[in-house]
């Protein structure tokens, strides 16, 4: 995502921000949250997460009174979606340079895309609660295939997490002359993923959202 293309409701914020923002509804939506994120499950008091609390409170994202801290706007809205999250896809290219992760996340009260910026910082972006999740993950895969094919191949790969379940993984292979191979659901008797050469008329990012339809 270029400059020119974030919205104006997006919201900057840096790692120990996202710690602070996830110890204000500990519970199993914020630790799928820190698992995907790669986040330390850190107590409240602990250096970090007051840090993040302080540069949210610097930043006006946060608010301070007698009875404590409190979050606003942009943040109090991640914060409650990141800590009732039910479910996330996770989103990487690989090859001769590789990209960040981008990730989409899901809750019973709103979804956003995230994407991980270089010095711990995401850039977090709302999505309409009228938006289905599946349709930005096939925009997304197929924007990581684009950038795979231009680089003369690579890889993209694709998790899914949720509460309660194993983590699922779709791949697609994008080859020097252009083709492409899907590697998703289901497992073959050797416990390998189903590996599928796709034709020029297939969308890349349509094959891995079906590889998810469960």
């Amino acid at each position: 995502m270029n400059a020119e293309a974030i919205p104006n409701s997006a919201l900057r914020v840096t790692s120990h921000e996202v710690l602070a923002l996830l110890s204000f509804g500990p519970g199993p939506g914020a630790d799928l949250s820190r698992k995907v994120l790669v986040l330390a499950d850190l107590p409240e008091v602990s250096d970090l997460v007051r840090a993040g609390l302080a540069t949210l409170h610097v930043r006006d994202m946060a608010e301070a009174d007698g009875e404590g801290i409190h979050l606003r706007d942009g943040a109090l809205v991640l914060s409650v979606i990141l800590s009732t999250a039910t479910g996330w896809f996770e989103a990487t290219r690989y090859g001769a340079t590789s990209s960040l992760p981008a990730y989409i996340v899901s809750s019973p009260h709103g979804k956003a895309a995230i994407f991980l910026r270089p010095l711990s910082q995401y850039l977090c972006l709302p999505l309409r609660a009228d938006m289905d999740i599946k349709d930005f993950l096939e925009q997304t895969v197929n924007g990581l295939v684009a950038e795979a094919h231009a680089m003369d191949g690579g890889l993209v790969t694709v998790r899914r997490h949720r509460l309660g379940a194993e983590t699922a993984v779709a791949n697609v292979k994008v080859n020097a002359d252009g083709s492409r191979q899907l590697a998703a659901l289901p497992l073959q008797d050797d416990g390998q993923l189903t590996l599928t050469a796709l034709d020029e008329s297939q969308d890349a990012g349509a094959c891995v959202s079906s590889a998810f339809r469960d």
